[in-house]
């Protein structure tokens, strides 16, 4: 219960401080970076703010195992470049 209560406690903050800095620089930073695939075209606040909350607050409460999620991640992601570039090397485009 008392996770719960801490991590819900963190989500709060964490949202709380993303909306607020929206129209600042947490705003232009995902207009310059994000894809206009990933954006809306509209308020993006209310989808990237929670999501940013979400993994803060699961950091807060559990760090260890957000180290481990990053860094297979990060293992999963150079295996599969590795690869397709080993395969891009081995295909012979005419």
């Amino acid at each position: 219960m008392t996770v719960t209560l801490i991590w819900l406690i963190a989500f709060a903050v964490i949202l709380l401080l993303t909306v607020k800095s929206w129209s600042g620089v947490l705003g232009t930073f995902f207009e310059r970076k994000m894809p206009s695939l990933l954006t809306s075209g509209g308020d993006d606040r209310w989808v990237w703010c929670p999501a940013i909350a979400v993994l803060g607050a699961t950091t807060v409460v559990r760090p260890v195992d957000m180290v481990f999620t990053v860094l297979l991640l990060a293992l999963i992601v150079w295996l599969a470049k590795s690869l397709i570039g080993w395969a891009m090397n081995r295909v012979k485009l005419h």
